[in-house]
Formats: C-alpha cells, structure tokens, sequence
C-alpha cells in the first residue's frame, strides 16, 4: 500500500521527498526540451504554409522558402492513399516517457507514479497495455477501489481493446467474495461494447467458461432452478457474430449439446418446439414416454477460491458426494432432439461464415490492430481505406460503428480517418454529442491538425451554431497560428452569418480582411493575397466595384510586381455589369505601363488586342494599339519562346534568309530597307483579307535568327484562323488566372 500521509515526517521521508522532486525536475527539464525540439522540427518541416505543398506556387499560403530537406525525404504513396501524410508526432516522446513509466513502476510513490500515468495516459490513451499495467499497480500499491477507477477510465479509452476488459474481469473475478452478479454485468458489458471485434474470440468463450462454472456450482449445490440457459444464449450469439475463429465455434456447440440435457439448455419455447418435432419424426403419440426422472450422483470438491464448486473424475481428499435429480431422455428422442439444435444453429453458422469470408482477406492484412506512434505501411493504410468503404457499402451502422473503432485504435494519428468518421455519422445523422465525441477524440490524438479543426467547425456551422465554429477556429488560431486556411474559414463563417442574420452590413467581414492586410508580420505576397479576398468581396457580395479597384491599387503600391493583382484589376472592370470600355482599356494601360516584366506585358498586351478586336467602338484604337504590341514584341530576344511561337504554320508569311548584297522584294509605296536589315520575302501574296505590313512590321518579322533554318511567322490578326487551331495560338500562362478559376474576363482566354 501506498505511504500515509499522517504519519510523521523524518529523516528518510525528507530524503524522499528530495528525490522525488528530483526527479520531477529532470523529467520535466527532459520532456520540456523535447518539446522545444518539436516545435523547431514542425516549424521547419510541418509549418502550416508546407505540408501537402507543390511546386507550384499556392495563393494561400506565405511566400516563404520551402524546405528541400523535408520535400526529398517525403515517401511515395499509392494513388489511392496519396493524400495520407505521416502522423504528426515524435516518436522519441513516446520512447521517452515510457522509460519514466518503467522506473515508476519500480517504486512505492503512489502520487508521484499516479501522476506520470495520469499525463501519459492523457497524451497516448489507446495504449491499454499501460492502462493494465496502471491498473496493477494501484491495486499493489494502493486500494482495490483506486485500481477499479482506473480499469473504468481505460475501459472509456479503449472500450474494443480485449486484453484490458479480460485484464478488468479477471482481477475482479480474483477479489474473494466479489459478487457473481457483479462479474456477470461485467461481462454483459463487455460483450455488448466489444463483442463485435474481429479478434473478441477470447471474450466470449471467457463468459462461456464462467457461465459453465457457475452452472456446475448451482447443480453441486443441488439448486433446483440450475439450468445452462445462459451459456445456450451465448452460444447462439457467438454463432451468428464474424470472428478470427468463427469456423471452430460450430463444433465447440455440437460437443458441448452432446453433453448436456435439452430441457437444461434451449428456452421453453424452443424446448417445446423442438420435443414436438422429435416425437413427430419417430411417430410418438402424446401418451408415449420420451424421458422420466432419475437420480444422478457426482463426486463433488471446492476450487480454489474455497466458495465454488466442481465436479471431481475421482474421490479424493476434500470431495464429497451430492444427489442431483435430472431428466433421461429416450436415446432415439435425444438424439433426434440434439440433430435439430444443431441444425437450427448451421444455418446461423452457415450464414455468419460466408459473412467473414467477405471480410477475411481485409483481416489478413491488418497487420498492426494496436495503437503505436510509428507510421503505418501503405499497404495497411489503403486496406483500412478499401475495408471501409466496403463495410460502409454492406451498409450495416453497427458494423460500420465497431470497424472505425477499431481502425482508429492503429490509425489514430492519421487525421483522414477521423475526418471519415465524422463525416460518415454526419451523414447517418446520428446524434450531435456523438459527432462532438469523434471531434473532441481526434483532437486528443491529433491537437495540430488544421482539417479536423475546419471539419468541426464545419460541423457546428451546419447546425447554425456560428459563435461555436468561430470559437473553434480562435482557439486553435492561439495555439497553431499562421494557417491561411483558417483565417479565411473564419472570414467565411462571418459572411455566412450576415446572410444567414439579414444583415448585409459586413462590416465584420471587411474589418477582419483588413485587419489580416495590415499585419505586420505578413509577407508582401500575403498582403496581396487578403487584398484579393478583398477585392474580391467588395465586388461580388457588396457590388462595389469601385472600392474593389481601390483595394487593388493600393496592394499594388506595396507589392508591384504581383501578376494577380493586375490580372484582379481588369477582372474588376471587365466583370462589371456595367462595363465600360474605357474602364477595361484603363485597367490593361495601368499593368501595360507598369514595371511588369515584358513577358508579362506582351500577355497583358495580347489581352487588351483581342478585347478590342471582340468589343472595342474605335478602329483607330485598335491600329494603334497593334503598333504598339509589335513593338513590345520586338523588345524580345530571338530566341525567346513567346515570339517564336508561331512557327511551321501552312498559312503564315514565309520568311528566309538571303545575302545582304541582294535587294529586297517591297510592296508599293514602301521605303527601301537598310541594307543590314534585308532578307527577302517569298514571292507570295499577302493572305487573303489582309493589309500589306508596315515597314516597322517587316523590320521585326525579316529579321531572322543566326544560322536558323527557315522560319515561318504568321501575324496575330488574322481572321480566317481555323477554329481547332486557335487555341494553340493563344499564349498561356497560369499567372493570367483571373481570380478564383476565372469569371469571364479577358484573362480567361489563356
């Protein structure tokens, strides 16, 4: 037993008292360390802007640099599991604390140890081995209540973990004098709990042997209501139930039938039914005698708890004999009796194996079904994944119930898997305390998942309680800030709230994406990224295009080399429901004149000509501004990709290469060419509908590359472009995305 705090304190008990302050300060010293450890190797490796990123750059995450380190040594996946990362934990934590446990368990400082277990069993509670071992040791150390108190709280933790409910049942069933009954509610418990787990064969053949026990001890003590029904209902239960070792089970209860009278075994009804048929079969009449009363003798001893009886093969010290008065079946009734159980139970039998056929070859590739901190295979991962949607497509709750269970005991720190289940008992609209119960146990495992915290606020915004999911992602925001995701799920549940409330003031809305705009810890790229969502808002939700643009100016002053922001620009003013041309010609001239790359510009460049061709009032305009687009072309190298484009097209003006000393072919009223700039054109027409070129035209497009095979350009305005050769042309860029997956705007045409 553990010390008592009354008794005095001396010399020894100050030693003690050091030593175990000691102690605390080296593991908490050790644990805090690792701790910090961590939280440097998550924010290297596990930050919120990097886990599950690409190389291409992501509008909703910080401008950051990635660490080539943690991208290299990322493992593959199978397709199907790929979006399944590694669980976010330490395993050296988990190693560390259970050397602190193993030494705990060497000494008698019940407060001390009581607290190691306490905080252990808070951070990892699907361990039930340390939950037995806890258990132990308060029951040595401590009171036989203490230890129960701890059984009950592992059993709440791990309610499908066998090994910790015959761990609970067998201590009790050692406790002298613990009552029966008591024992027995412990084992209906724990049948109803965890008798559908795949691997609970152990339990139910335990309830079965402690119900024949008891069935022996009530005939020894010649108790005339004595009966084995009991053990029948068991038996029919586990028929019907898919276990590891469901194929044994049937010849178990023909065995045990073959030894046991019908009338002690089968309800009253089915004792009547089954008597009925028998005498039916072999032409009995009602008169005719199928059984009568005999007297039967057994050599009787105590086991070894002193209080429950057996029956003995042989007399011998401490036996005794008792007289028990029975039924004597007929042999030809008996028998007949007998084949009719059994034959009612293969069909049962019979229908359960075909059950666990289904699920056997799932069953064979689990090969870890306990919780541990080391990563799961794929193999194993895709088979949860696969057996799952299997079981979900059988389409039986309490099935599907008991395989998450179990399934999240080895994939505990898997977050998808948590997600599934909520979202599976979302769907089957089981209760919301249910559904809260899953989110509150995910968190356990997994306190730093961000897509737990959106999968439950979703939750709570669903049921219209906006003040909870807000909460919820507050709450996470102090404890793991710097996830854009959650800062623009918090943006959205204040919209949705407005609108759900008739208030389409928003003014909580644009107070937040400003105050996340002016943040001083945010990159430039971040800034414009709020100022998009912005923008954004003000001209969809609040129609305020002008306010819009304003947004988008001022981001710019800050970051003027961002391509969305000019892109969100002409999409503000080409989106408009009254649009302007003069506004559209505004927005393109103000990225045209800006310090964007001229790769940039040519595409800003190439937008603004098509927007005029389709809908611009003003010819002259357009000239103009096709001068002005082949001269930002011809800023280009010659080597450049955007102005080599157009090459070996069958309708495009040819070009080769000839000695300068040999004059040029020229179109009337044009100008000779400098004599450095005079290749020859081929003596075709110009296409069909199309102006001879200016000279400025001919001075770009005759130039051709050094030492360069023949080359063909075709001018950007022509119109007899065929259909399915359009799109080739267009030039592409994933940067001229206007907006969200694009609304229809000029940038769209990419």
């Amino acid at each position: 037993m553990g010390r008592s705090r009354s008794r005095s304190r001396s010399s020894s008990d100050d030693d003690r008292e050091r030593e175990r302050s000691d102690r605390r300060y080296r593991d908490d010293k050790y644990r805090d360390r690792d701790r910090d450890r961590r939280r440097r190797s998550r924010s290297r490796s596990n930050s919120p802007h990097k886990r599950g990123s690409t190389r291409r750059r992501d509008d909703s995450r910080d401008g950051g640099r990635r660490s080539t380190d943690s991208r290299r040594n990322k493992p593959i996946r199978p397709t199907i599991a790929a979006h399944i990362g590694p669980p976010a934990i330490d395993p050296q934590d988990f190693d560390n604390w259970v050397q602190i446990l193993n030494k705990c368990d060497q000494n008698d400082d019940v407060e001390y140890t009581s607290e190691k277990y306490a905080e252990f069993l808070k951070r990892y509670p699907y361990c039930y081995g340390f939950w037995t071992k806890y258990a132990e040791y308060q029951k040595k150390y401590n009171t036989l209540e203490e230890s129960k108190k701890v059984w009950e709280r592992g059993i709440l933790a791990v309610p499908l973990s066998i090994d910790l409910w015959l761990g609970y049942i067998g201590q009790m069933r050692s406790v002298p004098g613990f009552p029966v009954d008591s024992i027995r509610e412990l084992y209906k418990r724990a049948l109803e709990i965890a008798g559908l787990e795949y691997q609970s064969d152990r339990l139910w053949l335990d309830a079965i042997g402690f119900e024949q026990i008891q069935y022996i001890h009530e005939m020894c003590s010649q108790n005339e209501d004595a009966n084995c029904r009991r053990i029948g209902e068991l038996f029919d239960r586990l028929l019907g139930t898919p276990t590891l070792h469901a194929a044994t089970h049937f010849d178990r209860y023909v065995a045990y039938i073959n030894t046991i009278q019908p009338n002690l075994l089968l309800s009253e009804e089915e004792y009547e039914d089954v008597l009925r048929i028998a005498k039916r079969d072999l032409n009995k009449g009602i008169d005719d005698e199928v059984y009568h009363e005999v007297d039967q003798v057994y050599i009787v001893k105590p086991m070894a708890d002193n209080k429950t009886l057996t029956v003995s093969a042989v007399e011998e010290e401490g036996t005794f004999k008792v007289t028990v008065r029975r039924l004597e079946f007929n042999e030809d009734v008996l028998r007949v009796m007998r084949n009719e159980i059994a034959a009612r139970r293969r069909k049962i039998f019979d229908r359960n194996l075909r059950q666990c056929e289904m699920r056997a070859l799932f069953e064979a590739n689990i090969k870890r079904p306990y919780f541990h901190v080391k990563p799961l295979d794929n193999v194993q991962l895709f088979n949860w994944l696969t057996y799952l949607d299997f079981e979900i497509q059988q389409g039986d709750p309490e099935r599907i119930e008991i395989l998450f269970e179990r399934c999240l005991i080895a994939c505990a720190l898997y977050e998808e898997f948590w997600i599934k289940y909520a979202r599976w008992a979302w769907k089957e609209n089981k209760s919301e305390s249910t559904i809260r119960d899953i989110f509150k146990r995910a968190k356990v495992h997994i306190p730093n998942s961000l897509n737990i915290t959106l999968a439950h606020s979703g939750f709570e915004e669903s049921i219209d309680d906006f003040e909870c999911a807000a909460d919820i992602l507050e709450r996470f925001r102090r404890d793991y800030p710097g996830y854009v995701n959650l800062e623009m799920r918090y943006v959205g549940i204040l919209r949705r709230q407005c609108e759900k409330e008739g208030s389409m003031s928003f003014s909580k809305v644009v107070s937040t994406l400003e105050k996340l705009i002016t943040r001083s810890e945010n990159s430039p790229n971040l800034m414009s990224f709020y100022s998009l969502k912005l923008a954004r808002f003000h001209q969809k939700i609040r129609k305020d295009s002008k306010l819009a643009q304003k947004v988008i100016k001022k981001a710019l002053e800050t970051d003027k080399g961002n391509l969305q922001l000019y892109t969100q620009l002409v999409d503000i003013a080409y989106s408009n429901p009254d649009m302007k041309e003069s506004e559209v010609i505004d927005a393109f001239d103000f990225a045209l004149v800006s310090s964007l790359p001229p790769e940039d510009k040519i595409r800003f460049s190439q937008r603004k000509m098509d927007f005029l061709e389709e809908l611009g009032m003003d010819v002259l305009a357009i000239e103009e501004h096709r001068e002005f687009h082949y001269n930002l072309l011809a800023q280009l190298p010659d080597t450049n990709a955007i102005r080599t484009r157009f090459v070996n097209e069958p309708s495009r003006v040819m070009v080769v290469p000839q000695p300068i000393a040999q004059p040029p072919v020229m179109w009337p009223m044009q100008q000779p060419m400098q004599p450095p700039l005079q290749p020859m054109l081929q003596q075709q027409p110009p296409p069909m509908g199309m102006p001879p070129m200016m000279p400025m035209q001919q001075t770009f497009m005759a130039q051709p590359p050094p030492m360069q095979p023949k080359v063909h350009l075709q001018l950007i305005e022509q119109a007899h472009i065929p259909p399915q050769q359009a799109s080739a042309q267009i030039i592409s860029s994933p940067m001229i995305a206007g907006g969200d997956g694009g609304s229809g705007t000029p940038m769209d045409h990419q």
